[in-house]
């Protein structure tokens, strides 16, 4: 939270707020009072800053800094709907002063509903048109608005005056990402690692980025995972011991960490375990660290021993871990957002696991094992690019759920060009994929495409995306650029318009992959040198189609060109692909979770054998 900065002076036609009716000796102790639970709040001591501020909006509540600093409470408890109600009173009472509608607009953003944001961060730049915070935010929000040169200009003017808002450089990044500019975001955030070299969240966006950019080998995005690595356990001192007995066949306590415990990919893969998992050998502990719950989060808590939900941070989450004396704690997000990563840095379990979400390594010694399969992590190089230990399951790593509510295969209405179809997000679209994809347009000139993605909705990145196919010599006519569809069975349902999924590269899809052959259609990958790029073939050789993984980007292509050669495909071709995967192991959730199920066991018992005897 930031105290008030002097207001603007220009003329506003707003009505001025009633002088509040307390002295100015009391006035003048409120925020003595204030200042003290903001101290509070940036120490991470919630519950006193809370017992603080909840006396005094009680007291004061017409006092536009105390609903201010309540909303800023209420925000770093998790509590969104009441950050926004106190924000909203502040800038009521007083909406002359900047920060107010900034902070609003920013809690807008985090909420999602940005042509709100807009509204007040432009409010709050109009007062003050440099102020960091409000630049920041604008710029995300016309981001995700579709509104992308607005947003690079005012996230590069928010550089400009303040070249040390590490905020602004990330966002800048996540734009070009976004926009399928991975090298420019890694470029970026390379920068912002060179000038502040002791920041982990920088040296965490540049991981994360680094895995899309078509431009680094394995082994610089291995070092940049290890630099992130050396900088956030530089930072913790994990413990000497633990409390935990070193009893081999005791009932294991296994913990499982995410923000994604709602409708997102990561629930559906691990869903099978929470199922499955043995409840006489495991006791499952789940922290949750978002906010949203859906019909997703109520199924997951339904197979939960204990549910956390861990809504105030990094602190509060690990001091949580450590009172629950958990055996071992499984990571699901890797360097994706709102990961808890610095928690494993500190080692709060004897054990610690990542697994399923992240295509690569988290670059932490401190994590003891990431669970891969001989496909995605062939050794030994894949050994060498990694600081966990690779534990390599008996077949795919994966297990996938299809969704209940998919819809039916349907036969081709009518005679229609082959069609080709890519459904991953557009941050795996890479330069190289898209020279592939052009290269296989002109190799089958009746053919069409259809690119489907959340940023394909905005008219700014169509034309963008479009604009590069042109520079490839494809007529973007013969491009479809699709958005985001009401529900998962629409979006299910456009694969009946699809004859062969491209898959993505050098980050190839996973639940993408999967959606396109639980719909008929086969999906082409090509065979990267690491795990991100070769999680399809895994799930392709789980349902035995090998003969859909190409060596090369000339196998690549010439396996597109070879079915489209067999023409668009019927829907009983399209069943027969369906029920091969309903058949194959990638289904079978309970012979999964019996295989990672030994994996926990045998990273129990050998950290028992190594205790001392006490």
């Amino acid at each position: 939270m930031m105290s008030p900065s002097p207001k603007g002076n220009r003329s506003r036609t707003h009505a001025k707020p009633k002088p509040p009716a307390i002295s100015p000796h009391q006035h003048a102790r409120v925020r003595e009072q204030l200042t003290e639970i903001l101290k509070l709040l940036k120490n991470g001591h919630l519950d006193r800053a809370g017992a603080s501020i909840t006396q005094l909006i009680r007291k004061h509540p017409q006092l536009p800094e105390v609903n201010h600093v309540a909303s800023g409470f209420f925000a770093q408890s998790g509590s969104q709907d009441q950050a926004i109600y106190y924000a909203t009173r502040a800038v009521e009472i007083d909406p002359e002063t900047p920060e107010y509608q900034s902070a609003l607009g920013t809690l807008f953003v985090q909420a999602d509903k940005h042509e709100q944001a807009i509204k007040h961060l432009t409010e709050a730049l109009t007062i003050n048109p440099v102020l960091q915070q409000a630049l920041s935010a604008l710029g995300i929000a016309y981001l995700q608005t579709g509104q992308i040169e607005k947003s690079k200009e005012t996230l590069d003017k928010g550089i400009a005056h303040f070249p040390d808002d590490h905020d602004a450089i990330m966002n800048r990044a996540l734009l070009e990402s976004d926009i399928a500019n991975a090298h420019q975001a890694v470029e970026l955030m390379r920068a912002a690692v060179k000038q502040f070299p002791d920041n982990p969240v920088l040296h965490d966006s540049l991981s994360m980025f680094a895995c899309y950019d078509d431009q680094l080998t394995p082994e610089e995005v291995f070092e940049i995972h290890k630099a992130f690595g050396r900088c956030v356990q530089s930072k913790v001192r994990p413990p000497k011991s633990y409390p935990n007995s070193p009893e081999p066949a005791k009932r294991i306590r296994i913990g499982f960490i995410s923000p994604d415990f709602k409708q997102h990919s990561i629930a559906y893969f691990v869903e099978p375990i929470f199922e499955y998992i043995n409840r006489d050998e495991f006791e499952l502990y789940v922290y949750s660290t978002s906010s949203h719950n859906d019909g997703m989060t109520d199924r997951l808590k339904s197979h939960a021993d204990s549910w956390r939900d861990c809504h105030s941070g990094i602190a509060d989450t690990h001091q949580q871990i450590v009172k629950d004396q958990l055996d071992i704690l499984v990571e699901l997000t890797g360097h994706f957002a709102s990961n808890m990563l610095p928690i494993f840095g500190a080692r709060p379990t004897p054990i610690s696991i990542t697994m399923i979400g992240y295509g690569n390594t988290t670059g932490l010694e401190s994590i003891d094992a990431r669970v891969i399969d001989s496909i995605t992590d062939p050794s030994p190089f894949a050994d060498s690019i990694s600081t966990e230990q690779l534990i390599r399951t008996d077949g795919c790593f994966l297990c996938y759920r299809p969704p209940q509510d998919a819809p039916e295969i349907e036969p081709n209405p009518s005679p229609r060009p082959f069609t080709f179809g890519s459904f991953n997000d557009l941050r795996k679209m890479s330069p190289s994929a898209l020279r592939a994809w052009a290269q296989i347009l002109k190799a089958n000139p009746d053919s069409r495409l259809v690119l489907k993605s959340s940023r394909l909705g905005q008219q700014e990145v169509r034309d963008d995306i479009h604009a590069r196919f042109v520079a490839l010599e494809i007529n973007p006519s013969r491009i479809d650029l699709l958005g985001r569809t009401p529900t998962t069975k629409d979006h299910l349902n456009l694969y009946n318009q699809i004859d062969c999924s491209l898959d993505t590269f050098p980050y190839t899809g996973t639940t993408t992959t999967c959606e396109s052959l639980w719909m008929g259609v086969p999906t082409i990958t090509l065979m990267g040198k690491a795990h991100a790029g070769r999680v399809s073939a895994s799930l392709l050789t789980s349902i035995g189609r090998e003969d859909l993984i190409a060596e090369d980007q000339q196998a690549y292509i010439n396996l597109a060109t070879q079915l489209a050669g067999e023409g668009v495909r019927s829907a009983n071709n399209r069943n027969d692909l369906r029920n091969q995967l309903a058949s194959s192991p990638l289904v079978d959730g309970p012979a999964y979770t019996r295989k990672i199920e030994k994996i926990y066991h045998a990273l129990w018992q050998s950290w028992c054998q190594k205790q001392e005897p006490k």
